[in-house]
């Protein structure tokens, strides 16, 4: 029996829980996670985790006051199996026995992702609506980053302790991409490339261990993915386009603190100063919308991977970095929110077209290097230019030059094989 488990009050005159209380306690968080894993977090309801669980309603309230509790009874789970999972982590020398250690531990990590994966993709939104609990979070990655410098025997300093909470960020990125994989597909060269890349950034470069020059420079043909066609303005005069553009800008706004889901078109009206009809009078709906401030957001992006030189200087790179965390405050609001697009084919469609345009461009990029997977380095790529951003203006986990230095070291040791800074 679980003795740390209570009924809430005032559900019963002795609050104690027995076995078959346990039970359904435990029925019920089952029940949620398969729930928050089949539906949009937003969108999922008590009814459907009681019919899952097996329970009634009346049940269920004896041990949860509403989804949002039974989500961080979930993520209070999950960050204690991190922590023990953190801990684990052994030594990590610069030859290939470190090398091992450092992959089967990063296997792990992402076998535990595949089986949180609805508590790790709920969490944006469900930490939009309790701000306060991105300090939990933050003390579990600051644990496990802790417990990577301890591996390598680096000195726990701000700088380090930066590096290998970005680093934390791509592997769960990673994580996500190698969970989201058409079924059959083995996560096992995105394991060992997210290994290779850490190891070289932690460790240092080390020819013949984590990685091997020599590969023929633009071995294959990358084909590039459409370009996202622009959404037509139909013309608009000076007057209707200001118009059209001040609804555009409060959407900006206006996602960031309320989500996809949460936003409506009554919150932009109001943020814009204009009423319901004129709003319909540019937009046929909310979809719609947003359909034309993603195509902003990614036209931007795209336009800066299209002009990203890994050949250039430590300093040219700091200034791309720069622009590109100029781009991800403009926009971010808009990219941070396409990850709850499920519950809209169109723009699911939408924003995994942005993100295959990406991708197959750093993927063209990453293919002139002597070393590597090209497919598996562009998705680490694409985790890192995402991830870092993400964690300086929604997370607040870092500063924003912080970041960049930290990124800028990533890119040239772990991706581009270069010694120091």
């Amino acid at each position: 029996m679980d003795t740390d488990i209570v009924r809430r009050a005032p559900f019963g005159s002795n609050p104690s829980v027995g076995a078959r209380g346990s039970d359904t306690r435990r029925r019920v968080l089952a029940a949620a996670l398969e729930v928050f894993g089949e539906v949009a977090y937003s969108e999922a309801k008590v009814e459907q985790i009681t019919e899952r669980a097996g329970c009634s309603r009346p049940a269920f309230y004896q041990y949860f006051s509403s989804k949002e509790e039974v989500f961080w009874a979930l993520a209070t789970e999950l960050a204690g199996e991190m922590v023990d999972l953190s801990d684990q982590l052994g030594p990590v020398t610069a030859d290939e026995a470190g090398l091992a250690t450092l992959t089967a531990w990063i296997d792990d990590f992402m076998a535990l992702y595949e089986a949180w994966a609805p508590v790790f993709r709920a969490f944006p939104d469900a930490t939009r609506a309790e701000r306060g609990q991105l300090s939990r979070s933050g003390s579990v990655a600051d644990r496990a980053a802790t417990s990577l410098l301890r591996a390598f025997d680096l000195p726990a300093n701000a700088a380090n302790q930066r590096l290998v909470s970005s680093l934390l960020g791509v592997l769960i990125r990673c994580s996500f991409y190698a969970e989201a994989a058409p079924a059959g597909m083995s996560r096992r060269p995105l394991v060992l490339g997210v290994a290779r890349m850490i190891h070289r950034v932690l460790a240092g470069p080390v020819e013949g261990v984590n990685f091997k020059r020599g590969r023929t420079r633009g071995r294959r043909r990358v084909s590039i993915v459409a370009p996202v066609e622009p959404v037509p303005t139909g013309g608009l005069r000076a007057r209707g386009e200001q118009t059209r553009r001040k609804l555009l800008d409060a959407g900006a706004e206006v996602l960031p603190d309320r989500g996809f889901h949460d936003a409506r078109v009554d919150d932009i009206v109001a943020a814009a100063g204009v009423s319901h009809g004129t709003f319909y009078r540019y937009f046929e709906s909310k979809d719609d919308f947003f359909r034309v401030l993603a195509e902003e957001a990614s036209g931007r992006m795209i336009e800066l991977v299209e002009r990203l030189d890994l050949d250039g200087s430590a300093a040219e790179l700091r200034s791309w970095l720069e622009e590109w965390f100029d781009a991800y405050e403009e926009f971010g609001g808009v990219i941070s929110t396409w990850q709850d697009m499920r519950s809209s084919p169109e723009l699911l469609a939408f924003s995994e077209q942005v993100a295959a345009s990406v991708f197959t461009r750093l993927e063209k990029l990453l293919d002139q290097r002597d070393f590597g997977h090209p497919q598996v380095a562009s998705a680490m790529f694409l985790a890192l230019l995402e991830r870092a951003p993400y964690r300086v203006h929604v997370l607040g986990f870092s500063t924003r030059q912080g970041e960049i230095e930290a990124t800028l070291t990533i890119i040239r040791r772990g991706f581009l094989g270069l010694d120091g800074d």
